[in-house]
């Protein structure tokens, strides 16, 4: 299992919209996706500017290529999302290494 790390500072402001288009959006996108395990979604409000994050668990590396259209190494930035963020998002891949 692969866990899959998406984090981006935002827009002045876009907190709110940030927050309503990853439950209405891209919560239901990523977890209807085949290998999908789970995603959650936060915000850290501390940064400033505010920070993304999304955090999900996938089957193996073919589920996210099919979630991000192959290239899995480079961060999935949905039309909706992208006027939200204020730079190019970073992404990073982690193997699970046990379980709780």
């Amino acid at each position: 299992m692969i866990i899959r790390v998406w984090t981006c500072p935002l827009k002045k402001g876009a907190e709110k919209a940030f927050e309503e288009f990853a439950v209405r959006e891209a919560a239901p996108l990523m977890r209807k996706t085949e290998g999908c395990l789970d995603a959650y979604f936060g915000i850290d409000f501390s940064s400033d500017p505010a920070v993304g994050v999304v955090v999900s668990l996938w089957r193996d590396i073919e589920s996210i290529k099919s979630f991000t259209g192959g290239n899995w190494r480079e961060p999935f930035i949905h039309p909706t999302e992208e006027p939200l963020l204020a730079e190019k998002p970073k992404v990073m891949h982690f193997d699970l290494i046990g379980k709780l």
